[in-house]
């Protein structure tokens, strides 16, 4: 069982994201995870940009998670 901790008023007022712009993103990179996470990504300063936003493979003989891979 997990303990549920409220966040104090003076913390939540300078938080970046309150709890609906959380579940909007969370909607979002649900329902568009590629777009999601290439707006995400573009916040980043890149040395070289990413071409790639994710690459997945989840077979046995490759299995593999890889986001922004070719960017540094």
């Amino acid at each position: 069982m997990s303990t549920v901790y409220p966040v104090k008023p003076e913390i939540a007022a300078r938080a970046w994201v309150d709890e609906a712009r959380y579940r909007e993103w969370y909607r979002r990179s649900i329902e568009d995870p590629e777009g999601f996470w290439a707006e995400q990504g573009r916040i980043i300063d890149w040395i070289r940009p990413y071409t790639r936003i994710k690459d997945v493979s989840f077979d046995a003989d490759d299995l593999h998670i890889r986001w922004y891979e070719d960017g540094t």
